[in-house]
């Protein structure tokens, strides 16, 4: 039984539902201002990326709630998040080292590595 594993992907992805996708999705730049981002005067692109940011972690988080029904049928979403959480890494150490990003920002790298931790720990054993 994938007990804890349904449970990781339920958690996971309501979590990523309210604090990514959608805000991202629906008002990038409003979700970018409360986190302490300084906004650009052009806001079409900056909207238009976040915005296509917000779709798919939205496609991913509907690949977790998919996953939290049947982990082992799903395993690859597992994989997956491993490979996000590694190169979200990336991408905020480049801000940290950069020093062009939110504090926030920074704690994100602490997040997307529990990311990666959890679904490599959590992955699903076959059943039987």
């Amino acid at each position: 039984m994938n007990t804890g594993s349904s449970l990781f992907m339920l958690v996971g992805a309501t979590f990523f539902l309210v604090a990514f996708g959608l805000p991202l999705l629906l008002c990038p730049m409003t979700w970018a201002r409360r986190i302490g981002w300084s906004l650009p005067q052009e806001k079409d692109l900056a909207n238009y990326l976040g915005r296509s940011l917000g779709g798919v972690v939205m496609a991913v988080i509907i690949m977790a709630f998919l996953a939290a029904s049947d982990p082992w049928k799903y395993r690859f979403v597992f994989e997956m998040l491993v490979l996000i959480g590694i190169f979200m890494v990336g991408v905020h150490l480049y801000g940290f080292v950069k020093k062009n990003q939110p504090l926030i920002e920074h704690l994100e790298i602490v997040m997307y590595s529990l990311l990666s931790l959890f679904a490599w720990y959590f992955y699903p054993q076959p059943p039987g």
